[in-house]
């Protein structure tokens, strides 16, 4: 039976007060948000309108980042395990500052792919070693919650960055890319001064290939990353479809970020009391299949959708969707591992995110650009919410079976 085995929350553990290791993590979270979001969600605006590129060699660009943060991350995982999870941030934070700082130097395809090699190494350090951080700090009844606030101040971050991205762009990229970096220089700092050494428990130095056998092995395990896949595929469209659908309704591309901000500021309203709800009622499966059939049906939305506020909807139903899966797929990740490789599980499914990445920056900006002006605009949306409602049926069934 698919997730078998799973730890269940014993609501009589309840956290009472916040570690000041778990203020420093959320403090930690909100200011990389902040950083990131300036810079990546405007990446395809830039590339696509302000440079010329091609969709299909936007997301191409994009992929990379995730496929170097995500495909890396496995490793990265097992070493933030070894030398302790605020090592593994400040390295990986340090290296995201280079890649940033390298997008607004250079000015052709191959430059802005290295950077996004270089931005994406950075987070396959420091991503898992923050989750890790997270699982280990917090009781097992409070990781829903705690995973929702860290997804609530993502998205804090999620409403501001764009805004400030899209005001230092009509000055000029490279000032974006630079303020960026700096953003991420205040979390190093941060981080340098206020995270605890948090290492992972394992005594003795493990190898990799007996990690791994050990992980393969766990065919429940595997299955869900399989399904991570497609979630992903389905996730990056936010920052690749909108904006090709936006230039297609000939509106200001630009005000991409506004629906964003929208988004965002819908998701700090209602992430945390919604999963409370939920979770207590529902089985955490039928909340991902629920999750990915939103993500499935905005996308088919947006295929049809005639203005701005007919897409801020679409927006709106994405983000609901959103709301449900990334925590719930946190959760489900930690409760897999144990308190010895917190940080080697989140890294695993860094190859999931990087397929399911690949898959949906790539194919969705070759189906983009394949139906672009024809009579069959409608396949890449009709694709994708056929494929998110395959995922969603097998998330429900499995559900139904624990």
């Amino acid at each position: 039976m698919f997730l078998r085995g799973l730890k269940t929350e014993d609501e009589a553990v309840v956290q009472r007060s916040i570690s000041p290791g778990l203020l420093a993590l959320y403090v930690d979270t909100l200011v990389m948000a902040i950083g990131f979001y300036m810079l990546v969600p405007i990446l395809s605006v830039y590339f696509i309108n302000h440079l010329g590129m091609s969709t299909a060699l936007s997301g191409s660009i994009i992929a990379v980042s995730g496929i170097a943060q995500n495909g890396l991350r496995f490793f990265c995982g097992i070493a933030a395990d070894r030398i302790g999870y605020k090592k593994a941030i400040l390295i990986g934070v340090g290296i995201r500052i280079v890649g940033f700082t390298l997008y607004g130097i250079v000015d052709h395809p191959a430059g802005f792919a290295i950077a996004a090699f270089i931005s994406g190494l950075g987070g396959a350090l420091f991503h898992p070693a923050s989750f890790g951080a997270y699982a280990k700090t917090v009781s097992e009844a409070m990781k829903t919650k705690i995973f929702s606030i860290r997804e609530t101040l993502s998205n804090v971050g999620f409403i501001l960055g764009p805004v400030i991205g899209m005001f230092l762009l009509q000055f000029d990229f490279s000032l974006v890319c630079f303020s960026s970096a700096f953003m991420f220089v205040l979390a190093l700092l941060l981080s340098w001064f206020l995270l605890p050494e948090m290492a992972g428990k394992t005594t003795e130095k493990e190898k990799v290939i007996p990690i791994a056998k050990k992980i393969v092995r766990d065919r429940n395990f595997l299955l869900f990353c399989m399904l991570i896949i497609g979630v992903w595929a389905l996730n990056v469209q936010l920052y690749l479809s909108v904006p090709v659908r936006m230039k297609v309704l000939h509106e200001n591309v630009e005000n991409v970020a506004f629906l964003y901000m929208a988004g965002a500021l819908f998701m700090v309203l209602l992430q945390i009391p919604l999963l409370q709800i939920l979770s207590k009622r529902i089985h955490q499966l039928k909340i991902m299949a629920i999750g990915t059939f939103l993500l499935g049906i905005s996308l088919l939305i947006f295929g049809f959708t005639t203005g701005l506020w007919s897409m801020l909807g679409a927006v709106l139903i994405f983000t609901l969707g959103q709301m449900l899966v990334v925590p719930t797929m946190n959760h489900l990740i930690s409760n897999f591992s144990d308190a010895q490789s917190f940080a080697t599980y989140f890294g695993f499914t860094g190859w999931s995110f990087a397929l399911g990445g690949f898959l949906g920056n790539t194919g969705g900006g070759y189906l983009h650009d394949l139906t672009f002006q024809s009579h069959y605009s409608f396949v890449p949306w009709m694709t994708m919410f056929l494929f998110g409602c395959f995922i969603s049926i097998i998330f429900y069934r499995n559900g139904s079976k624990t």
